[in-house]
């Protein structure tokens, strides 16, 4: 049995004896524009993205680009100044063996070290889903840049990788811990390339 790659497939049988396809082949990266990001600029960090997953993990994936999508009030911290992250995550799934990576230019927040909204790059929640969102809001390169942390936060999502052990200064894994420079990250380092499997 194949899929539609021509790759096999696994049949998984659970307690009961009811089984389940699995497709074998590597997910489609569907990128998902928010708000004022639009399908056009989405579409133009797609061979930076897949040039950096190929030498990341050797596979040549599959990228599209979602319609458009306006985020509801919902999704927006207490006071409505920003979106939070871990709201939009879970609010966009996908049945076609995709992993939806959101983008926006809005401000994201999370709760992280203690603090109830702390404004963040990026966002996966791993290994709960396999979606993550991006935003340039807060990045010092913006245009240059985004690209960088939509890939980051594929990677966590994908291969439920954490940052780089080695603190790497060029990898893209590394922990941005709070600085908001993507400029220096290019590659993913030989550590990260054999802990991520997708």
């Amino acid at each position: 049995m194949s899929c539609k790659n021509g790759k096999p497939k696994q049949v998984a049988e659970d307690e009961i004896g009811d089984s389940e396809v699995i497709c074998c082949c590597p997910p489609t990266a569907l990128l998902q524009p928010f708000n004022s990001f639009t399908e056009e600029e989405a579409r133009a960090m797609i061979p930076y993205m897949k040039k950096l997953i190929k030498e990341g993990t050797g596979l040549e994936l599959d990228f599209d680009v979602l319609p458009r999508i306006i985020l509801a009030d919902s999704m927006k911290n207490d006071i409505f100044t920003r979106y939070r992250a871990d709201r939009i995550i879970p609010s966009r799934k996908d049945n076609h063996h995709g992993v939806v990576v959101g983008l926006l230019h809005d401000d994201i927040s999370c709760t992280y070290k203690g603090k109830k909204d702390w404004g963040v790059l990026g966002l996966s929640l791993i290994p709960k889903y396999k979606n993550c969102v991006a935003s340039d809001f807060r990045l010092k390169h913006k245009k240059r840049d985004l690209w960088k942390v939509a890939t980051h936060e594929f990677f966590h999502a994908v291969c439920n990788m954490h940052h780089c052990p080695n603190d790497a200064p060029r990898c893209i894994m590394k922990d941005a811990k709070g600085h908001a420079d993507f400029s220096n990250k290019e590659h993913m380092c030989k550590t990260c390339r054999e802990l991520c499997h997708l």
